[in-house]
């Protein structure tokens, strides 16, 4: 489920209230996804949401472990060194991603008016700009106008561009 409602992504793209569904979905998911990779946390609608979501993260990384040293032992009874090597760096990348998406759910926030507004520039960027290519404009990650709604609340990464 998106962050931004089918009816109000409608409104946005000023398109008519029956204009299919399947026609907007992917770009409010994709706007989702870019934003919060952008920041580099998650966002939840609703407080609630938010508090569920990190409530879940001690279980996961708990499974994750348990997977990661099951992997190594299996990894350990592979004759073959090179195979045994590549099954245990699978393993340790696999609790690493279990690490990262825990951080970004610990560092979640809820949606912000902000935040609305980037997505909803964003939803506006992918319905215009459909094809891969674009004549006649530089292309960017993020809008402009979405990436200045976005960058107070980017966590992790240093905001000194060079």
């Amino acid at each position: 489920m998106s962050l931004i409602s089918l009816d109000e992504g409608r409104a946005h793209l000023r398109v008519e209230p029956d204009y299919p569904a399947e026609q907007i979905q992917p770009y409010l998911d994709g706007a989702d996804a870019a934003a919060q990779r952008f920041l580099n946390r998650n966002v939840y609608p609703d407080q609630a949401a938010l508090d569920a979501a990190r409530a879940g993260v001690p279980a996961a990384l708990a499974a994750a472990l348990a997977a990661r040293e099951q992997a190594q032992e299996a990894a350990g009874q592979i004759a073959d060194p090179a195979t045994a090597r590549l099954l245990s760096c699978a393993a340790d990348d696999a609790y690493a991603d279990a690490l990262e998406s825990a951080q970004h759910v610990l560092r979640g926030m809820v949606l912000t008016a902000n935040i609305r507004v980037a997505l909803l520039l964003l939803l506006g960027h992918l319905s215009e700009n459909r094809e891969t290519v674009a004549r006649g404009a530089t292309v960017t990650d993020l809008p402009v106008g979405a990436e200045h709604f976005l960058l107070p609340d980017r966590v992790g990464l240093s905001l000194i561009h060079i």
